[in-house]
């Protein structure tokens, strides 16, 4: 009776382990949630048609791109930047080894289970083209590949990130007046929060979108003509705007989480830094000879670009874009935020 009972107890104390081992598996697969990405070059990992040519649009496929970039063999990979970029720092937070795949090499009648890159180097959220199209474009995009089955219609585990820089919608804005800059910031807000909308209607739970980076301090407008770097980081304006509006349109939703670029570039680059962990600030790593070319650039095959020794001593890798290193301190100044926005 003794040894029933001992075997009973025991069958129990089995049973009991086992459907602790089950639940605690559903829990951990509860929480794998897979990605899709819409954004600029801020996100891109490979979706800008690669060329036989050299230019300032296809230089992501082109040294120095890509060159300390140790997750795919220090080559380009269609990455702006030197390394990874900010989609792959996301992606990371979700337990992902990096971003997942861009559409552009996606196979005809799948998707990885990751999720999917739509984002475009040199897109805005109005303004595109057929090489870089708009936001509303990659989640049109987005919407069709789900109509047809090819992505699964259950969103619910699912994380969606917006990145942009501004530098497509926002080019021209020194040359507006101040009407015209608040009703462009007015259409671009607009259309960030159609494409929220858009979404969350088709499913999709939780959305990241990106604050506006201060763009009078990036290298793109703080370098003035006989290379000398502007510390005063002087037209802040349509950044403020911008960021204003988004506030009202976007992120009042509990289900969106602002990944604020703002704040963290201003923490590594701006004009009063409390870190002093990048010892160039507003330099980029990666400088062209003019300030109209582009990091990369060969001409007559002689590079007009100058390149820095050590990268992750720089904030921006070229006119625009982080470094590795300041894309890595971005996303770890909002690593606890974002895992705490997904419950993870």
């Amino acid at each position: 009776m003794k040894l029933r009972f001992a075997a009973a107890v025991f069958a129990l104390l089995l049973l009991l382990l086992n459907a602790g081992h089950v639940e605690s598996r559903r829990h951990r697969d509860s929480r794998q949630f897979n990605m899709f990405v819409f954004g600029d070059e801020f996100a891109d990992t490979g979706n800008y048609p690669e060329a036989d040519d050299l230019t300032k649009a296809t230089r992501a496929y082109y040294y120095p791109y890509g060159s300390n970039d140790k997750v795919h063999g220090a080559t380009p990979s269609g990455r702006f930047s030197n390394g990874l970029v900010l989609s792959d720092f996301v992606a990371r937070i979700l337990g992902l080894d990096e971003s997942p795949p861009a559409e552009r090499k996606r196979e005809q009648d799948g998707v990885d289970p990751s999720g999917m890159n739509f984002a475009v180097g040199g897109a805005g959220v109005v303004e595109g083209t057929s090489e870089a199209p708009n936001l509303g474009t990659q989640v049109n995009k987005f919407k069709r590949l789900v109509k047809h089955g090819i992505i699964d219609d259950d969103l619910t585990d699912t994380v969606a990130l917006i990145a942009f820089s501004g530098r497509r919608d926002y080019e021209r804005f020194k040359d507006m007046t101040n009407t015209e800059v608040k009703a462009k910031v007015q259409d671009v807000t607009d259309k960030i929060a159609e494409a929220v909308d858009q979404l969350m209607d088709m499913g999709v739970r939780k959305v990241m979108v990106t604050s506006l980076p201060p763009l009078g301090c990036t290298p793109w407008l703080s370098r003035s003509e006989d290379g000398v770097y502007d510390g005063k980081c002087d037209g802040q304006k349509v950044s403020s705007i911008h960021n204003e509006y988004l506030e009202e349109k976007v992120f009042q939703n509990e289900h969106v989480f602002n990944l604020d670029l703002k704040a963290a570039f201003n923490h590594y680059a701006g004009p009063s830094p409390r870190s002093k962990q990048f010892k160039y600030r507003l330099e980029s790593c990666c400088e062209s000879f003019e300030q109209s070319g582009y990091c990369g650039q060969v001409q007559d095959g002689e590079e007009q670009y100058s390149l820095g020794s050590k990268p992750d001593k720089f904030f921006y890798w070229d006119d625009i874009n982080p470094t590795h290193a300041g894309w890595k301190a971005v996303v770890k100044e909002s690593q606890e935020s974002i895992k705490n926005f997904l419950d993870i």
